[in-house]
């Protein structure tokens, strides 16, 4: 950045009165001149200083998560790691429950890619903020519709060279408008369990409580079920044509961590839970209300 050379007329000092007020402006404008020229200077600075490692860091995260390599991802992450705002602005998860939520992410897509990447680095008295903006593709392998969602993603990273938070702003509704599903192409699938075998837990709520969860169609926390007669509790999820995953959840929880959920492993040996995590499959029909269950908890067949 050049330094501008500005010279001063004597002439401007013997003015008459009337023309002060126009002097003082250009005092006033003279100085607003200096301040934003500061300001500007100070962050190019902050910006030019950031060393090659920082960015290095984001990109290893970013190629962790493209090729579903957990040890790379965790690699850069430190141990109070919290994600937020990915896939919805109510998600946080913390470092154990973003890997869990990656391979979910590579269960149900492939090829993926990030192009048209740009990065910005800035320091900061805690370590580095990092500026991403993007365009995320996948290719859908239920419909093998491919998929392009854009992103903005601000990172902070400490002076250990760990990254401390990723918060993520995107619109889902590139996402389902890519996969031609919809949102009035969902239908209403009406979920029952029954509890009479198990107590019911709050979680981290506010209340003791069942939820439904089916990947993306709801979220980690799930859609809070009903209680009715005989301990059978209800819940509806609109959910698109097609195989879906779903399990209940006793409590409530906002991340994809351990708590709460059935047994999948019981599922597997059982024969009704599938994939690695053992999750309950439904297959939704293309029009009409549906109804799943009632399921015991923790059981692929009725409570006795």
């Amino acid at each position: 950045m050049g330094q501008k050379n500005i010279s001063f007329n004597k002439s401007l000092f013997f003015v008459d009165l009337n023309k002060r007020k126009d002097i003082k402006l250009k005092k006033i404008n003279l100085i607003t001149f200096f301040l934003s020229s500061a300001v500007l200077i100070t962050s190019c600075s902050n910006q030019t200083n950031v060393p090659p490692k920082v960015n290095n860091l984001i990109n290893k995260y970013y190629d962790g998560y493209l090729s579903n390599d957990s040890n790379m991802i965790v690699s850069v992450l430190s141990n109070n790691y919290e994600s937020i705002g990915y896939p919805t602005k109510e998600d946080k998860r913390n470092g154990t429950s973003e890997i869990d939520f990656i391979k979910l992410i590579h269960i149900s897509h492939s090829e993926m890619s990030i192009k048209e990447k740009v990065m910005e680095s800035y320091i900061t008295k805690d370590g580095y903020k990092v500026f991403v903006t993007g365009l995320e593709y996948y290719k859908h392998n239920e419909t093998g519709n491919v998929i392009d969602v854009r992103f903005s993603d601000i990172w902070r990273i400490n002076k250990s060279d760990k990254i401390v938070s990723r918060e993520r702003f995107q619109n889902m509704m590139d996402y389902w408008a890519d996969l031609d599903f919809g949102i009035t192409k969902k239908v209403e699938v009406i979920f029952e369990v029954d509890m009479s075998n198990a107590k019911v837990e709050k979680g981290t709520g506010d209340e003791p409580a069942v939820y439904i969860v089916s990947g993306s169609n709801t979220g980690p926390s799930g859609v809070k079920m009903i209680k009715g007669k005989n301990n059978i509790w209800t819940g509806k999820v609109l959910m698109a044509p097609g195989k879906m995953n779903y399990k209940f959840r006793n409590g409530y929880y906002n991340d994809w961590g351990f708590q709460g959920w059935e047994n999948g492993e019981i599922f597997l040996k059982d024969k009704c839970g599938f994939n690695q995590w053992g999750d309950r499959e439904v297959i939704v029909q293309v029009s009409g209300d549906q109804r799943v269950g009632p399921f015991c908890f923790n059981s692929c067949k009725k409570c006795s």
